[in-house]
């Protein structure tokens, strides 16, 4: 599958209308993308709305759904939200990916220099058997205007729960990496930031093909 990742910015307070905006569109008696077969909606830092579509050919447009939703403008500077597209700079792929799997999305900031450093860093990990025993099945990393999404896909609902665990049973090469990366990768808003929970974002909104 073939994933492209757009950011727009949203309030909390809007999220029900942004729903139900993508919903209408998506069960529309003549689907306008039936390349899609699945679509996500997350929100974080009631700021940011990343919209992530897996479809099975990429987008000559990138941007697959409706442009004009109630509650959401441009991240920065577009003429219209979601657009251009975020840059993705790593994929890891052990095996094949469905669209019943859930996603798990990291947020963080990242200056692009440092990009091929994070790469590395997430292609020497997801050579030990650290991500398999996660149960993680896809990685990727995208980056945007200096925000960094960091997407996995897990088989069960409760990844964020499984990061969570790693974290608190300080896994020595989950720790490891998470201590590489921390010179490189900056919070999203360090004020509030306590644990790696908090740099993740919230699911809302949920589709796939039959």
């Amino acid at each position: 599958m073939h994933t492209t990742v757009t950011v727009a910015r949203m309030t909390t307070a809007e999220r029900e209308r942004v729903a139900a905006g993508f919903a209408e569109f998506d069960t529309a008696d003549t689907p306008a993308e039936p390349k899609t077969v699945r679509r996500q909606l997350f929100h974080y830092h009631n700021e940011l709305l990343i919209h992530i579509v897996d479809s099975d050919a990429p987008s000559p447009d990138e941007h697959t759904g409706p442009d004009l939703v109630p509650g959401v403008t441009a991240y920065d500077h577009a003429a219209v939200p979601f657009r251009p597209a975020a840059r993705r700079y790593y994929h890891w792929l052990p095996g094949p990916v469905h669209p019943s799997m859930y996603s798990t999305l990291v947020v963080n900031r990242l200056a692009p220099a440092r990009r091929v450093q994070v790469a590395k860093l997430f292609a020497d990990f997801d050579t030990t058997e650290v991500p398999h025993r996660m149960g993680t099945r896809r990685r990727q990393l995208f980056a945007y205007h200096g925000v960094y999404f960091h997407l996995q896909d897990f088989e069960t609902p409760d990844g964020g729960a499984v990061i969570a665990e790693a974290w608190k049973q300080a896994d020595p090469r989950f720790i490891q990496i998470c201590d590489d990366l921390d010179p490189l990768i900056e919070k999203y808003d360090a004020a509030t930031w306590r644990k790696p929970a908090d740099a993740v974002a919230e699911r809302f909104y949920h589709w796939e093909t039959a």
